[in-house]
């Protein structure tokens, strides 16, 4: 499941850079382009259940979160490490898109806002909120050990707020302030971990092998959805932010996957979803190396005008080149 997320989340971001440069048609189809989620919602779930699931059931696990939250900083900046020299390339139009164009015009307050946590280019920003509900979580470390259920209802509260108070902000005129849109985040991290903790995935994947009937409606929501996007209710609106649409259809997309995993039985222990799996399991390394795949490609791809057939081979190599490393990672550990 988490590979399948980083290698959607390659795809839609190297897709990104293709609309930027002009093309329109034939993207390659993605469930976020069918739908109002994208693969970062899958992606935060996971990695709050996982959290749930793993580090709840070591000793000290509030301390076992924060030293991860301090090894993906170390990575965060060493990620803007890697992507600043491509500014040199870049005109003022792709520093925009990237959201580079604060390091031009004032580089030291641009780096300590991103250090601080406060603001990221595009791609990073993924990153970031990651480190920023891994050093929130032993709030809700504390909380889970009273309750799970005490965690799920205080978190689907904290988002309702920070929900009705971004629809105000825009109505107002405004638009989605950063720290309403954590504290909307949150709620696909920590009901995940409260989750996890429960370890809902065993009694789930159960339900879903005794009825594998199930991945058919489940495939005919999401065509429906596909047909009925660009419908949204004004309540929905995307300028919103986290709005109800996106986590139901983020949910759909994840009960899809493990419903359509589940039909496909011991094909998962074979190519080409062992090589997904594989992504999965060394999935900070390969989200790593697919933003600076995504930097790279995508910067060569404008300066040389590849067009379609070049974002196709952008594509390939960005996949190719994020198993290749897992592949290596999965080596180094035996």
């Amino acid at each position: 499941m988490r590979g399948i997320a980083i290698l959607v989340i390659l795809v839609n971001h190297l897709s990104q850079v293709a609309e930027l440069g002009g093309i329109r048609a034939g993207l390659i189809p993605t469930p976020t382009r069918y739908g109002w989620s994208t693969a970062a919602e899958l992606f935060v779930m996971l990695s709050g259940y996982m959290v749930g699931l793993i580090y709840l059931r070591r000793p000290g696990p509030a301390l076992a979160v924060w030293r991860r939250a301090g090894r993906l900083w170390l990575y965060d900046l060493a990620l803007l490490a890697l992507v600043l020299p491509l500014i040199a390339a870049m005109p003022g139009e792709e520093l925009a898109f990237w959201r580079l164009d604060p390091f031009v015009a004032d580089p030291l307050a641009a780096t300590l806002r991103f250090a601080a946590l406060l603001s990221a280019p595009r791609l990073l920003d993924i990153l970031q909120l990651y480190i920023v509900l891994m050093l929130a979580a032993p709030i809700a470390i504390a909380v889970q050990r009273r309750s799970n259920a005490l965690l799920i209802v205080l978190s689907v509260a904290l988002y309702a707020a920070a929900q009705l108070w971004t629809i105000e902000l825009v109505a107002a005129g405004g638009s989605k302030d950063g720290v309403l849109d954590r504290l909307a985040w949150q709620m696909l991290f920590f009901v995940p971990m409260a989750l996890g903790a429960m370890r809902v995935h065993e009694p789930l994947l159960g339900w879903l092998d005794r009825h594998r009937w199930v991945a058919a409606p489940l495939l005919a929501l999401f065509v429906a959805a596909a047909f009925a996007k660009g419908h949204e209710p004004a309540m929905l609106d995307p300028r919103h932010g986290l709005t109800l649409l996106r986590v139901g259809h983020g949910v759909l997309v994840l009960v899809l996957y493990l419903a359509l995993l589940t039909l496909a039985g011991g094909w998962t222990r074979r190519q080409p979803l062992a090589a997904v799996a594989m992504v999965g399991r060394h999935s900070l390394d390969c989200f790593a190396a697919g933003v600076l795949l995504t930097y790279g490609l995508g910067t060569a791809w404008l300066r040389l005008a590849g067009g379609y057939t070049g974002y196709l081979v952008a594509v390939a190599l960005g996949v190719a080149a994020t198993i290749a490393i897992a592949a290596w990672r999965d080596r180094q550990h035996g």
